[in-house]
């Protein structure tokens, strides 16, 4: 399950997209293109895998300079509308100050996304995996972009601490995402299905334990 997107990290965390410990989930790698404004056309066809929401980091071709941008819109598998960060998904998107001839890389954190929603869904009684519909039926999720947000920078810090000494940086933010992600998900709710009859119906809370009679 995927609650929420690249886009979601990018304002906390803009580094982990050009962390090498990541460059085997890049989905687009130095493509060449030409960027105006927010027009981004490729050379190629390589955007089929690019979704609204992901991040490009576009370099100038002669390395110079290097720019995070989100994908606003890919109409078809070689044109992208990207944007600097912007503080909401209604605004307008903003012109790159890079330009010109680039080369773009994609790296997504959807795999680490999925499986925190899973795990979310789970401390609701819903199962899901990458090879199943969660079940059983449910709607009116609350709380989930957030919790998915601080439990999958935890899960990126986790990896990049690995090895490193207590005191590293990786280490903190590790610890600093992990008790965020802790708080957060404790927010989270959904109507679910618990008779079986399709339709949910029952409020449950991951911060309200669910009582059963011994």
């Amino acid at each position: 399950m995927y609650f929420c997107d690249d886009v979601d990290l990018f304002p906390w965390e803009p580094g982990i997209f050009l962390e090498t410990a990541f460059a085997h989930q890049a989905i687009v790698h130095k493509a060449s293109g030409t960027l105006t404004g927010t027009a981004l056309v490729m050379g190629s066809a390589v955007l089929g895998q690019v979704s609204p929401g992901m991040i490009a980091a576009v370099t100038l071709a002669d390395d110079s300079l290097t720019q995070l941008l989100e994908v606003v819109s890919v109409p078809d598998s070689t044109h992208a509308t990207v944007s600097a960060l912007r503080g909401r998904a209604a605004e307008d998107a903003i012109p790159a100050f890079a330009g010109g001839s680039v080369k773009v890389t994609v790296v997504t954190f959807r795999p680490q996304i999925a499986a925190v929603g899973d795990a979310l869904m789970a401390l609701l009684g819903i199962a899901s995996d990458r090879n199943t519909e969660p079940t059983p039926a449910y709607e009116k999720l609350g709380g989930f972009r957030m919790a998915a947000t601080f439990a999958t920078l935890a899960a990126v810090y986790r990896h990049l601490a690995d090895g490193t000494a207590p005191n590293s940086t990786a280490y903190a933010k590790k610890s600093f995402y992990e008790l965020l992600a802790h708080s957060s998900r404790r927010a989270i709710a959904a109507t679910i299905d618990l008779d079986g009859d399709g339709i949910p119906e029952t409020l449950r809370r991951a911060d309200v334990p669910e009582l059963t009679r011994a």
